[in-house]
């Protein structure tokens, strides 16, 4: 018979023995094998300089910001916005968005109906909008220099958006402002992304004005025209409501090209930049609007696009 002293000894060792068995099962859960949580939008810090919520923070970034307080002193600052060169801010606005990646407020743009860049005479509308940072006033000096620089981004068009015949999007510059793109002038490189209705050499071979074909479209200090060189690639931008994330990794010493799409490689381009060792990065050109420069590249209504998550840094930064 088991006395009331051995009845509490026994219960002891049988809680004892509970203890240990699920502190060996989180031992186990958390062993070096498993990939660590990543940190929620909540728990991130939010930079004190007066840049936007950080959000999950992307390892490969040296430099990320999102648009919480866009336009206001402290964004500017902790962007190193430049007003040169700066066109169709009231097409621009920071939004809440609760699917955005990153965290804090995302960009949204507004194309107008039948618009065009900021240079059409005869658009009944305005649309789309631009904007320069450069990578010394954000505080990121070592960024400018570097041989290799990489510029991911979120981007979403809504379901059914019209992209029309095709259109700007942001992408990496260096040089002084006005040497990046439109000419020779031999000091300067853009890398920006377009979207087209039709096939250009690379690109896939179904385009339409819902599902356009993608591309690179690049200045380079050996341009020798007043146009862009039309880099195709393996993806089409989608109109399905959802964030899709594009990388480029720009290579000034090799000149080599390369773009991810949600992930994947979808373009590389060996040598196409040319030499530009001698030409530092200036940051990022923050370009996008449909054109073109007349009313035949505009949208059949107004459109609105949304921008997000964008890091910059050394190395590949992939998705959040």
């Amino acid at each position: 018979m088991v006395t009331t002293r051995g009845r509490a000894e026994l219960n002891r060792i049988v809680t004892a023995l509970a203890g240990g068995l699920a502190l060996s099962a989180a031992a186990c859960s958390s062993s070096p094998g498993a990939p660590p949580a990543r940190p929620s939008a909540s728990a991130a810090a939010t930079a004190s300089s007066g840049a936007a919520p950080a959000g999950a923070a992307s390892p490969g970034a040296g430099w990320q910001g999102q648009f919480t307080g866009f336009g206001d002193a402290a964004w500017q600052n902790a962007w190193g916005y430049l007003a040169q060169g700066s066109f169709g801010q009231a097409q621009l606005s920071a939004v809440s968005d609760a699917s955005a990646p990153g965290g804090g407020q995302v960009l949204r743009v507004l194309y107008g109906q039948g618009s065009s860049a900021n240079s059409c005479t005869d658009c009944a509308n305005p649309g789309g909008g631009q904007f320069y940072t450069s990578l010394a006033a954000m505080g990121q000096p070592s960024l400018a220099t570097a041989p290799v620089l990489y510029l991911r981004y979120y981007v979403k068009f809504p379901a059914g958006f019209d992209f029309g015949r095709g259109g700007k999007l942001p992408g990496l510059y260096g040089g002084p402002i006005g040497a990046e793109s439109g000419g020779h002038h031999g000091a300067g490189f853009s890398t920006r992304y377009m979207w087209r209705d039709h096939h250009v050499s690379g690109s896939v071979s179904q385009c339409s004005r819902s599902a356009p074909c993608a591309e690179v479209y690049l200045y380079s200090p050996q341009s020798t025209q007043g146009y862009g060189q039309d880099l195709g690639g393996q993806w089409q931008w989608q109109a399905d409501g959802r964030w899709h994330m594009i990388e480029q990794r720009v290579d000034r010493s090799t000149g080599d090209i390369t773009v991810w799409y949600d992930g994947s490689q979808v373009l590389n381009e060996p040598g196409v930049l040319g030499d530009s060792s001698g030409v530092p990065f200036a940051g990022i050109m923050f370009s996008t609007f449909f054109g073109g420069h007349d009313t035949s590249w505009g949208p059949s209504r107004s459109e609105y696009a949304y921008f997000g998550d964008l890091a910059v840094g050394t190395r590949y930064i992939g998705p959040q």
